[in-house]
C-alpha cells in the first residue's frame, strides 16, 4: 500500500499538464473536418489553457487514389478552428496507428504537443513506409522512412530542425523506439 499511493500522488501529477480524453466519433460530427469519415479522434488539453482536438478523416471506402486527412482542432473563443492541417492522398491505402500517439508539453508553454503514427501500404496491405507527424501550436514537423530502406534511411522535414533540440530529442527516442515494421 505504501508503493501504491505514491505511485497514483505521481499519476495525478502528471495528469494536471496533459489531459486526453476519449469519445465516440459521432461527438465530433460538428467539427468541420474534410473527408467523409473519421478515422481516429484524440482529444487532448491543457486544463485552464487549451482545448485540441486531433483527427484522421479520410474520403468513401475504396476510392482510389486513397485520401487521408490529419487536422488539429484548436477552441479559439469558443469555436473550434483548424490551426493545422496535412493531407495524404496515395495510390494504395493509407493507414492511422491509432495506438501510435504521445501527448505532452515538452517545452512546458502550455500548448499540447502532440504526435501520430501512419503508413503508406500498397493495395494489398503491404507497407511501404512508416510517418511521423508532430504537431506543436499551428505547425506540422514529420519523419519518416520506407521499406525500401529496410526503414533504416529517414527522412525529415524541412522545418524539423527549427524545433528546439531538447524537442528533436523526445521527438527522436520515440521513433527510434518504435516498431515500424
Amino acid at each position: 500500500m505504501k508503493i501504491l499511493l505514491p505511485m497514483l500522488f505521481i499519476g495525478t501529477l502528471m495528469n494536471a499538464q496533459v489531459s486526453n480524453v476519449v469519445r465516440h466519433p459521432d461527438s465530433y460530427k460538428n467539427l468541420p473536418y474534410e473527408g467523409t469519415r473519421i478515422l481516429q479522434v484524440d482529444e487532448a488539453n491543457s486544463p485552464d489553457n487549451e482545448d485540441n482536438v486531433f483527427m484522421f478523416s479520410k474520403i468513401e471506402k475504396g476510392a482510389k487514389p486513397d485520401k487521408m486527412t490529419f487536422q488539429r482542432f484548436t477552441n479559439v473563443d469558443g469555436k473550434w478552428k483548424v490551426v493545422a492541417k496535412k493531407q495524404m492522398t496515395h495510390d494504395g491505402i493509407l493507414s492511422a496507428w491509432g495506438q501510435r500517439k504521445a501527448f505532452a508539453d515538452y517545452d512546458k508553454d502550455k500548448s499540447i504537443d502532440a504526435l501520430f503514427i501512419y503508413a503508406l501500404n500498397d493495395y494489398d496491405l503491404k507497407q511501404q513506409s512508416v510517418h511521423l507527424i508532430f504537431s506543436k501550436k499551428d505547425k506540422l514537423y514529420e519523419i519518416s522512412t520506407s521499406a525500401e530502406s529496410g526503414y533504416t534511411k529517414d527522412v525529415y522535414s524541412d522545418n524539423f530542425k527549427t524545433l528546439p533540440e531538447n524537442i528533436q530529442s523526445k521527438i527522436l527516442e520515440y521513433w527510434n523506439k518504435l516498431d515500424k515494421q
